[in-house]
């Protein structure tokens, strides 16, 4: 599939590739996604928490829908204004071990959070040994 990409581009960005996937798919993904980047600089956005593992580095990346009356204009013109609405997008680097287990565990969703925090160390453990392997 990107046979042909390994001379072309120097960064790969991939937006939900992983979408409507998950288990083995979803670890195949993440394993094709680290083999990429032995090449190439690899940019992914993802909701998968084992494609997120097998990443060098972290971030999480945040939205937030600010609705914000206006009313120095309502003031001027004498009509009610509608709110302006603002998206601010805040990107926080996971810098260490344990950042990056918080946010995993946040992804797995649906489990008590002793489960989920146990569930993303092993995932990152298992991550760390397959690029150790793989390099």
């Amino acid at each position: 599939m990107f046979s042909d990409s390994e001379n072309k581009s120097g960064t790969l960005i991939f937006d939900e590739i992983d979408a409507g996937v998950s288990g083995k798919v979803a670890q195949a993904i993440a394993e094709k996604l680290h083999h990429l980047s032995q090449k190439h600089q690899v940019l992914c956005v993802t909701h998968q928490p084992l494609v997120a593992a097998m990443a060098d580095a972290h971030l999480r990346v945040e939205k937030h829908i600010i609705e914000q009356l206006s009313i120095a204009n309502s003031e001027i013109n004498g009509q009610i204004d509608l709110p302006e609405i603002r998206t601010v997008v805040r990107v926080t680097p996971l810098k260490n071990h344990q950042t990056r287990r918080e946010e995993l565990a946040q992804l797995t969703g649906g489990h008590s959070a002793k489960d989920a925090i146990a569930f993303a160390e092993s995932l990152l453990t298992k991550a760390e040994a397959y690029r150790s392997r793989n390099k």
